[in-house]
């Protein structure tokens, strides 16, 4: 980074820092209107009664998340800035709920096939278009964020949009009680552009100096130097191995709403109201454990975030009520909090910071089959056993991980450290 690089980012490091939090809070707001927890699952129920759908909602979003960024990789990296391509791609995030929002308001009466096909495939949409934003929208928070303040921002960012979305979800709760579907659906839709609008406005101000590029290399020869890296770096590897066993253990979070509903017959609203819940748990969350990731480690936290996912789907096997449901939604805000906030973080830590494009992008890769492919399985499985069973398996395989990750993988100090562990 050249001089007068940093002389731009120390002196608008606040702006940055603040700007990026309403962003983010923003976006997250938005974002939980129509929950992939929560709502989308509501109306993927609403619309037909296979289990295996409700896997497409995670296998959807985390293909799209994770697969894009690697070929993006290579030609990000060889960019001064990072900013140009973020505000291009990013517009992909939020046109689909534009879409969404008026189709469901004005062809309500098209056939529920029809509509499922059009709500999976403009969520489709807007998850490839995180996906392509995803490696350099978390190169530019690691290049205009202070490393030692990460921890801060991302549980500032996503604590305050779960502030905002607790009275989303009672929005939530009183469109879904009072509308009829899918017009329901579509108003939340259309409220959650109307958040990404705002939240791209104050990411359009964030100010990102010209930094050196690392020079262009061809898709492959990029590919080409992947396993070295992999086979370099043990404790980075090991990571990896520990985040995908405790990725496909959250997955059974994505079937939580299909299974209350299948068992309480729950009205729609409460569906919103458990919206509300885990959002107000992932604000405490995301504040409370960002704030104790920077004191006590980003990898006691990602351990701690994943015990509590564990624990929700335990505990909605055995729930003997639908009340259980506010704690065990209440647990999967908090661990999800921890899990995105520590699992960027600690990628962040284990890369130089002239390679980390290229260790996103390699994380992205190593959690893109389990996340992509393991919920569909999961749905599939659950046609034939039946939710509880599928709870039991993935916390199973959710504390494996967690206890691998405990015992034998080196948390990063520096980012130096960690090349050499």
């Amino acid at each position: 980074m050249t001089t007068a690089s940093e002389e731009v980012l120390t002196r608008y490091a606040r702006r940055n820092f603040w700007l990026n939090v309403l962003d983010g809070s923003a976006f997250t707001f938005g974002i939980s209107l129509v929950s992939r927890f929560t709502v989308l699952p509501l109306i993927v129920e609403r619309l037909t009664d296979a289990r295996w759908v409700q896997g497409l909602i995670p296998a959807i979003f985390f293909a799209g998340w994770l697969l894009p960024g690697l070929l993006t990789a290579p030609l990000i990296a060889a960019q001064p800035r990072r900013k140009p391509w973020v505000l291009l791609a990013t517009i992909g995030e939020r046109l689909p709920f534009l879409i969404m929002g008026i189709l469901l308001l004005t062809l309500p009466d098209l056939p529920a096939s029809t509509l499922l096909i059009i709500v999976l495939n403009l969520y489709a949409i807007f998850a490839t278009s995180a996906g392509l934003t995803s490696i350099a929208w978390q190169d530019l928070i690691a290049r205009v964020i202070p490393a030692q303040r990460w921890g801060v921002f991302f549980g500032l960012q996503a604590g305050l949009g779960g502030l905002l979305g607790i009275g989303g979800g009672a929005i939530a709760a009183a469109i879904l009680a009072q509308q009829p579907f899918p017009q329901s659906a579509g108003i939340l839709a259309l409220i959650c552009f109307g958040a990404m609008v705002v939240s791209y406005i104050f990411l359009a101000l964030t100010v990102e100096p010209a930094q050196t590029p690392v020079p262009a290399r061809p898709f492959h020869v990029f590919l080409r130097g992947l396993g070295p890296l992999l086979r370099s770096n043990v404790a980075f590897r090991r990571y990896l191995f520990c985040r995908a066993a405790i990725a496909l253990g959250l997955t059974g979070h994505s079937f939580l709403t299909a299974a209350v509903l299948e068992r309480f017959q729950l009205p729609a609203a409460e569906i919103g109201l458990f919206t509300g819940v885990m959002l107000a748990a992932q604000a405490v969350g995301n504040i409370g454990l960002g704030a104790l990731a920077d004191r006590w480690g980003h990898k006691q936290v990602l351990a701690l975030a994943a015990t509590m996912g564990m624990a929700a789907l335990i505990l909605a096997l055995l729930a003997p009520t639908s009340s259980w449901f506010y704690f065990i939604f209440a647990l999967v805000g908090a661990a999800q909090a921890g899990y995105q906030l520590s699992g960027f973080t600690l990628v962040f830590a284990f890369s130089p910071p002239e390679e980390r494009t290229t260790y996103i992008g390699v994380a992205n890769l190593a959690l893109a089959p389990v996340a992509a492919l393991g919920p569909i399985v999961v749905g599939v499985l659950a046609t034939f056993t039946g939710y509880g069973v599928i709870f039991a398996l993935l916390a199973v395989i959710g504390l494996i991980g967690v206890g691998i990750l405990h015992r034998q993988v080196a948390a990063p100090v520096r980012a130096g450290q960690a090349s050499m562990a």
